[in-house]
């Protein structure tokens, strides 16, 4: 039996079953490994030039057109290790739905998309708590991945002022 990311983010880990998982997609950003709900995200792009938009917030890098849509550009370094990643090809694009909204994340890579089970995450409130914008704290291979709640973490690119 899987239960859903969304159960699993609003839920404490205690109140679910004991057979209960999240599917997570694992993304890197430098050295560092974060991960969301694997519902959360539609698709990876290979990396292309964005277009500039004046007055943004800070981690949006521009936006780019997708099929038609205007999508906006966020740039993962900003949002999660404070500076800028470079423009490269070998990096990709995550288009995320975010409560309904597109948003594309620039990331390093794609690492992996898998199922954990109970055993391995750990709730972000228990070890961090206060830090509204983790769900959790994922057990990767030798490592750790943050698990980001995606309307949690990407508020401010929804609702902060586009004003200078």
């Amino acid at each position: 039996m899987s239960t859903s990311s969304s159960a699993l983010q609003q839920n404490p880990k205690s109140a679910l079953p004991p057979d209960a998982t999240q599917r997570v997609c694992i993304f890197r950003v430098g050295p560092q490994l974060y991960c969301l709900p694997a519902a959360s995200v539609e698709y990876v792009y290979p990396y292309c030039a964005t277009t500039p938009v004046p007055h943004k917030a800070g981690s949006i890098e521009g936006v780019i057109n997708l099929h038609g849509s205007v999508v906006p550009v966020v740039d993962m370094g900003i949002k999660c290790a404070q500076h800028p990643l470079e423009r490269a090809p070998e990096h990709r694009l995550m288009l995320v739905d975010v409560d309904s909204r597109r948003v594309a994340l620039h990331v390093e890579a794609v690492v992996d998309v898998v199922d954990v089970d109970q055993r391995g995450w750990e709730e972000a409130d228990t070890v961090l708590p206060g830090v509204k914008v983790l769900t959790g704290i994922v057990k990767y291979q030798d490592g750790l991945a943050l698990l980001y709640d995606p309307a949690r973490f990407f508020e401010a690119e929804f609702t902060e002022g586009t004003a200078p």
